[in-house]
C-alpha cells in the first residue's frame, strides 16, 4: 500500500535531505506512535520501521527511541502461567 501526505516544505527539510530519508523517518515515526498507542506489536513496529521483524532488532529500535515497553500486568500473568508448565530443574 502506498500512502501520500502533504506537509509544508519546512517540515520536509527536518525529516531529511532525500526522499528516501524522509520516507524512512516518517515510517519510523508512524511505527513508534502506533506501538506507543498499543495498536501494533513490537515485531510489527520493527517491520514498519524498516528494522525487520526480528524481536531483538525491534527491541533495540524501541530502546534507541525511548519508547516504553508495552507489557501489562495481564502479560506478566500469562508469562507466569506459561513458565509454571515447564518442569523444575
Amino acid at each position: 500500500m502506498s500512502l501520500t501526505i502533504t506537509i509544508p516544505d519546512g517540515f520536509a527539510a527536518v525529516l531529511g535531505a532525500s526522499a528516501e530519508e524522509r520516507e524512512r523517518r516518517a515510517r519510523e515515526a508512524l511505527a513508534l506512535e502506533l506501538y506507543r498507542e498499543g495498536k501494533i506489536s513490537l515485531r510489527r513496529m520493527g517491520e514498519l520501521a524498516g528494522v525487520g521483524g526480528d524481536y531483538w532488532a525491534a527491541e533495540n529500535f524501541r530502546v534507541l527511541h525511548k519508547a516504553p515497553l508495552n507489557y501489562s500486568v495481564e502479560d506478566l500473568e500469562v508469562d507466569r502461567l506459561a513458565a509454571e508448565r515447564f518442569p523444575k530443574a
